[in-house]
């Protein structure tokens, strides 16, 4: 079996695989066929179809495009990444928001205060009030001197909009076009800036990060605008879980560089976090017991160390989860551990659910089912329901007795016993 490692101390950015297409495949990163004035996609899902940017054929401007991430692709031939990396720097002389203006500077103060009064309060973590100050208060401070921050925050809050029906007097396809240009922009700057990060940046660049993972969290939502086939081939959110696995990486240099003990806002955020990581506690043997049932046998010879250890770890930490929601912790609290969960994951995991390990996907079905018992949380929508669902249809019948819990979670939860994140 292939051996994945994470030795990167860079997020995982996305590419694009529309360029000037309409603004809503860019933001779900598909190929656009650009169609006039309706594409395929948005035809076929029935969405409001925009677009934003000329093709090249017909302006002598180039096409402003995403910055791709080599480790997001397999290997190609010395050819393919030249003319990547080339693409690379053209974009990088090119701008990517429009001119300053008024319409500019109006959208951007509203999306502003869309993140200080409403999108803050629903991050988890915000329970804490010293949390919720550092969100909605210091870290905005901290992005006037950090742009990928400032461009992170305005991307989210329309996501936010998109997804909460808060447009205030814009159409859905004008949030998604302008979501996408500042998602580039953030991408573009946020990996030109990690490679000269020092102490002074290092508190915005870990919670740009931390909003990257947010907004991939988000960008889930996208995978299921059209109904789970049984024969629709899955493919699990890898790009997701390999950002949050350079999330880590750079939080832990960026603490590094600031001191775990110092009083900067990035070490207030991580010491508050700690216990969600303890090993003596995540490990412990109830929190295992509760889904061992889909763990290997004693006498399952299929499975090496190393896989047995990867499902160990997402197990217990999986429990862990189900044994603070069974103790009534606050909704809230709860999804700052559901969202620990993918940053914790060995890297191993990852590659057994690229590899579409059966147990892998079936314990990240159990997963979403926790996520799913969340109600309120914007950023998770239907996502978690068409996962499992998707999960299901693609496992042969002999590992559908381990799916009974999720798919019994998904039935149940219209029940009293579902937790609001109004609640905490």
């Amino acid at each position: 079996e292939v051996r994945g490692t994470q030795a990167t101390a860079m997020p995982r950015l996305y590419h694009t695989k529309s360029k000037t297409g309409c603004a809503r495949c860019r933001a779900r990163r598909v190929k656009c066929d650009e169609a006039k004035p309706n594409c395929g996609c948005c035809t076929r899902h029935k969405v409001e179809c925009f677009y934003d940017r000329a093709n090249r054929s017909e302006s002598s401007t180039p096409a402003i495009t995403k910055i791709i991430d080599p480790g997001l692709h397999q290997a190609g031939t010395a050819s393919t990444q030249a003319a990547a990396s080339n693409d690379v720097h053209t974009e990088e002389s090119m701008p990517l928001l429009s001119a300053e203006s008024r319409d500019r500077r109006r959208l951007e103060l509203r999306l502003l205060h869309m993140w200080t009064t409403e999108v803050c309060q629903t991050l988890p973590g915000s329970y804490d009030p010293q949390n919720l100050k550092i969100w909605s208060s210091d870290v905005p401070k901290l992005a006037l001197d950090y742009e990928p921050l400032l461009t992170a925050i305005f991307s989210i809050s329309l996501l936010y909009m998109a997804f909460s029906n808060s447009q205030i007097g814009s159409t859905e396809g004008e949030l998604f076009a302008h979501r996408a240009k500042y998602f580039e922009a953030t991408l573009r700057h946020h990996r030109k800036a990690l490679g000269s990060m020092d102490q002074h940046t290092a508190d915005a660049a870990g919670f740009t990060s931390i909003i990257l993972v947010f907004d991939a969290f988000a960008s889930l939502r996208e995978r299921w605008i059209q109904p789970v086939q049984p024969s629709m081939p899955y493919k699990p959110p890898t790009e997701w879980l390999q950002m949050c696995q350079g999330v880590r990486n750079v939080i832990a240099l960026g603490l590094d560089m600031v001191g775990v003990g110092s009083n900067s806002s990035l070490s207030i955020i991580a010491k508050g976090a700690t216990d969600f990581f303890k090993p003596e506690i995540i490990s412990s043997e109830a929190n295992r017991a509760r889904f061992a049932h889909l763990l290997p046998a004693d006498t399952d010879k299929i499975e090496d160390d190393a896989d047995n250890e990867a499902y160990t770890t997402a197990v217990a930490y999986i429990g862990s989860i189900a044994a603070a929601r069974e103790a009534e912790e606050m909704p809230l609290k709860i999804a700052r551990r559901l969202a620990i969960f993918p940053i914790i994951l060995p890297s191993r995991f990852l590659t057994l659910l690229d590899m579409l390990s059966p147990r892998a996907m079936v314990i990240l079905a159990h997963y979403f089912a926790l996520v799913y018992t969340i109600d309120g949380l914007w950023w998770t929508g239907n996502c978690p329901e068409k996962e499992i669902e998707a999960i299901k249809a693609n496992l042969s019948s002999e590992w559908h007795d381990m799916m009974e819990w999720p798919l019994r979670v998904l039935h149940d939860h219209s029940q009293p016993s579902a937790m609001s994140c109004d609640e905490g």
